[in-house]
């Protein structure tokens, strides 16, 4: 039996991975839509984050007890499918905690039916790994996607009250967007490649 540290500290990993190492929007491009088109203001953020967590742990959970049953061809129309079902009672969990935030959030709240990043992890990772890990990588998804569109807000906010007060150039458009994820994507990317040298150091003393 593995001894239950080691499970702990890899469960640990796998959530920071998702939070930020490995962030699945900065590393991946994954789930961008949201953020770039409705990430510019801390409401839509809140709303979407509680939309994403309550669609994608149950969705994950799902596909971790049934998703090695199912033939790899079919599985991405399967797992599209089971998130318009899933869909239905995350909406309503939302729209319970912030009344009226489907209706608000339009065509963003829709599309997180299709969202790569939630998509993926259920047809990629969730079938092949044990419940913990599953569990562990959907509430890192859930946070890393949260800690992107809040950053996301706060620096088109940052922008608008301190660089341009008159707000001749709308920072709401998706142009802003994508050039703010492209900065943090590269911040992330630097700070992975550090880890790496470091680890790598680590090892010829070690050896």
């Amino acid at each position: 039996m593995r001894n239950k540290g080691v499970l702990l500290r890899e469960t640990g990993t796998i959530f920071l991975n998702g939070v930020f190492y490995k962030n699945p929007v900065l590393v991946g491009a994954l789930g961008m839509f949201p953020v770039v088109f409705a990430g510019d203001d801390l409401k839509n953020a809140a709303e979407l984050s509680l939309l994403y967590f309550f669609l994608s742990v149950p969705l994950s959970f799902f596909f971790c007890l049934v998703g090695e049953m199912v033939p790899a061809w079919i599985r991405p129309g399967l797992v599209l499918a089971s998130s318009a079902i899933f869909y239905l009672p995350a909406a309503w969990l939302t729209d319970k905690i912030e009344p009226g935030s489907i209706a608000s959030l339009g065509m963003a709240a829709s599309l997180m039916i299709c969202n790569s990043m939630m998509i993926s992890r259920a047809n990629e990772y969730a079938p092949t790994h044990i419940g913990l890990a599953v569990a562990a990588d959907a509430l890192g998804c859930s946070a890393g996607f949260m800690l992107v569109i809040t950053l996301t807000v706060l620096i088109r906010s940052f922008w608008k009250t301190c660089t341009d007060p008159a707000g001749t150039v709308s920072v709401s458009l998706p142009f802003f967007g994508f050039l703010i994820l492209g900065f943090l994507a590269a911040l992330v990317q630097g700070i992975n490649e550090k880890r790496s040298q470091k680890a790598g150091k680590k090892k010829v003393t070690r050896g």
